[in-house]
């Protein structure tokens, strides 16, 4: 019994790149909304480099095209750095500059804990907790999301708290408010995905008795072929990646639309190089016990930097061997620590027997955003 990735040659998978949704897990924007990032974490000691660019033409001459008029681009940048800790655990730092919400500080510094019970990022589902402390307005935010997938389509949900929105610019007593918002996406294929999002706030951060304009923002996300890496183009009426920022706009702000892209850079971790040069001893002898049993043997060919389907369901006792297609080597790494491979190179195998009844999910060392779950049942 073979589970068979997708052999597209590799001239047609470049060709095609644009127009292939990524089925990959973790912080991909093809498994986002623009505004909102959903419950994901990262893995351990895994870092997640992402920025996002908005912009704005202003001045008498709006052709940009005329470099000798007098046009002017501003440009509102949102970056995000993050670290995955144990226990689904994830430790980062937002950066906005030139923000519209607050009139303390033009920079808005958010470093943020999050804690995701119910892991996402693939899988049917996903709970997170998330706070956080917005230094220009000098608040405590919380955020509270959630995101289903339903075959090609996702839905993510999210409920905000803070103690002083937009600092000062709300009325007096009003800077504590309660916000929600919810996003939803479409993989149109492989490498393509068709997202967009809303947001509001439902209690406080009110302005001479108006309440804070929604948000929204829609976006066309593209997996970058043979790369972790994910890019985005969108529209949305916010300037800020923040929990703030992209919570709506404060009430007598113009109501503007801002084009911008976003991408994301993820590192496969400290330890990554280390853990593929060193081998697991365990593994290897297991490998070669299985392969001498004779028995049936279930393959996953690796190619076109997937592990094929993102589920698999066998029998407790089967033996799996992985097939490495691709001109690259990869690893097969559980995500709770029960194996991991050597580097698999091109042409190359690595074996394991289930033994346990459960769910064993598993990633590539090189490539963290290849995942799939192993599901073993009983005979």
């Amino acid at each position: 019994m073979k589970y068979r990735a997708p052999l597209y040659p590799l001239a047609l998978s470049l060709v095609t790149a644009l127009l292939a949704a990524t089925g990959v897990a973790g912080q991909a924007l093809t498994e986002r909304t623009p505004n909102l990032a959903g419950p994901w974490v990262g893995s351990p000691w895994h870092l997640h480099f992402q920025f996002a660019h908005r912009f704005q033409t202003v001045g008498d001459d709006t052709d940009v095209s005329d470099i000798f008029g007098e046009a002017e681009i501003r440009n509102y940048p949102t970056f995000d750095l993050a670290l995955g800790l144990p226990a689904n655990l994830m430790t980062g730092v937002r950066y906005s500059s030139r923000s519209l919400v607050s009139f303390n500080q033009p920079n808005e510094w958010q470093p943020y804990l999050k804690w995701a019970p119910i892991r996402g990022g693939g899988q049917e589902a996903g709970v997170s907790v998330m706070t956080a402390w917005n230094a220009a307005n000098k608040s405590f935010d919380a955020e509270v999301s959630g995101q289903l997938n339903f075959g090609p389509t996702f839905a993510i949900a999210s409920v905000r708290g803070f103690t002083d929105l937009y600092g000062g610019l709300a009325d007096s007593g009003e800077g504590k408010a309660l916000g929600l918002a919810g996003g939803a996406g479409l993989r149109v294929n492989r490498y393509v995905t068709i997202a967009g999002d809303v947001s509001g706030v439902l209690t406080g951060g009110e302005r001479d008795g108006r309440r804070p304009k929604a948000g929204w923002s829609g976006g066309v996300h593209i997996g970058i072929p043979y790369t972790p890496h994910t890019f985005s183009i969108m529209a949305t009426n916010v300037t800020s990646g923040t929990l703030q920022g992209a919570s709506g706009v404060i009430a007598d702000f113009p109501n503007r639309v801002y084009w911008g892209f976003e991408l994301t850079v993820p590192f496969s971790g400290f330890a990554r190089w280390g853990q593929i040069l060193d081998p697991d001893e365990r593994a290897d002898e297991e490998n070669a016990t299985a392969l001498a049993s004779g028995e049936a043997v279930i393959e996953i060919e690796i190619s076109v930097l997937s592990f094929g389907r993102d589920r698999i369901e066998i029998p407790v006792g089967s033996v799996v061997r992985w097939v490495n297609r691709d001109p690259v080597a990869h690893t097969s790494t559980s995500d709770t620590g029960e194996w991991r491979s050597a580097a698999i190179g091109p042409g190359e195998t690595f074996t394991r027997r289930f033994t346990e009844v459960g769910e064993f999910p598993y990633h590539c060392l090189p490539h963290p955003f290849m995942t799939q779950v192993i599901v073993v049942t009983g005979r």
